[in-house]
């Protein structure tokens, strides 16, 4: 399946719509799926510099990960809520240090799933 390159995509939703009155809410979902239909994935640039930073350096060590997510905002150090937070099975006990994933890390990791090994909390 050959696609068209993003812009190619945009234009042609922009003139396929044109004179249709949305909000701006309702006109980047629309994109986003024009997008979406042609398989591309709109990934938060925050995303891509994790991945640019662990390409970059080969590997990371998980405190790297963590330093390099809460960084970017897209996790923070939390005590542990187990009412509010999933430990995916792991024994932690209550107040101890959480890595929280941001609305946006949980979004990225939602469209990795098929692509991941493993629970995903």
């Amino acid at each position: 399946m050959s696609h068209n390159d993003p812009i190619t995509v945009l234009r042609n939703h922009v003139i396929a719509t044109d004179g249709q009155i949305a909000s701006p809410g309702t006109k980047a979902v629309e994109i986003e799926r024009a997008l979406e239909r042609e398989g591309y994935t709109v990934v938060a640039t925050e995303a891509v510099g994790v991945l640019a930073a662990i390409v970059s350096q080969g590997c990371v060590s998980d405190w790297q990960l963590q330093s390099i997510l809460c960084r970017l905002g897209l996790a923070k150090i939390v005590p542990f809520d187990p009412e509010k937070h999933d430990a995916g099975g792991a024994e932690i006990d209550p107040g101890a240090d959480f890595l929280e994933y941001s609305d946006a890390m949980k979004h990225v990791l939602r469209l990795a799933r098929p692509h991941l090994r493993g629970a995903l909390n």
